[in-house]
């Protein structure tokens, strides 16, 4: 998503949106109901300005059995390499800053966000953890074991694809979103993520919804959440003087 009448001349900050549910796609079709919203941020923030990319990673939707099955017992670990793609790609463009790329996303592209930002620390300025998985041994089997195995099966790759196990890595700004009635993501998972942020003395913020759900439906929470995003995204990636040290 390029703004209309970008000034293609300068360099301009851009986003990484991440969907969710790991099998979706970003196609609007594909992320119907609540997902409406969280397209329409993106559609929101390019008209302010941010080059936005929502990339469809290995583990999407409707481009091959292969493409949506390469993640099985690496959840994680490719397609993370793939948002870090994204980014990649973003910095080919003479209208992007390179070194004013942004990244968030919902639920497994809040997870995402997490493995980006410890995979690849410096690659990121800045990203937005809204109601992500912290660690798949404590989700649910049913999504899980199809997909990684047991824990005890496969120690190894559950420790690799739990971003609550590598924040010592994190150096960029974190945000970090959640409902406390959340059925889907269990709101503990935050928590245990702030404990550990605290002990390591990290940069992060917090914004808790009492009684919201996954995905944040109440008008008043959306335009909380959204304020809160973009003056986030604001202070970090409209700032003119930057340097990789930051």
């Amino acid at each position: 998503m390029v703004p209309k009448n970008l000034d293609r001349t300068r360099r301009h900050p851009a986003i990484v949106w991440i969907h969710g549910s790991g099998q979706d796609q970003n196609f609007l079709g594909w992320h119907p109901g609540s997902y409406r919203m969280y397209y329409s941020a993106s559609v929101y923030l390019a008209q302010q300005g941010y080059v936005i990319l929502t990339p469809d990673y290995r583990g999407s939707s409707g481009y091959s059995r292969e493409w949506t099955t390469d993640v099985h017992k690496s959840l994680g670990v490719i397609d993370t390499a793939d948002v870090a793609s994204g980014a990649d790609y973003l910095k080919t463009l003479d209208y992007v800053d390179p070194e004013r790329i942004g990244v968030w996303g919902l639920s497994y592209g809040g997870y995402l966000t997490l493995q980006a930002l410890t995979a690849d620390p410096l690659l990121w300025r800045c990203g937005i953890n809204v109601a992500g998985v912290v660690d798949w041994a404590t989700y649910g089997a049913g999504y899980t074991t199809p997909r990684l195995g047991t824990p005890v099966e496969n120690p190894e790759i559950y420790k690799v694809s739990a971003p609550i196990y590598h924040m010592e890595k994190l150096v960029r700004p974190l945000m970090v979103l959640h409902g406390t009635n959340d059925r889907n993501v269990a709101f503990r998972d935050s928590l245990r993520l702030i404990d550990v942020l605290v002990k390591l003395n990290k940069n992060f913020e917090m914004g808790v919804y009492p009684g919201e759900v996954h995905f944040f439906r109440r008008a008043h929470i959306l335009r909380d959440a959204w304020r809160r995003a973009e003056s986030f995204f604001d202070r970090h990636l409209k700032q003119t003087a930057l340097t990789s040290s930051q």
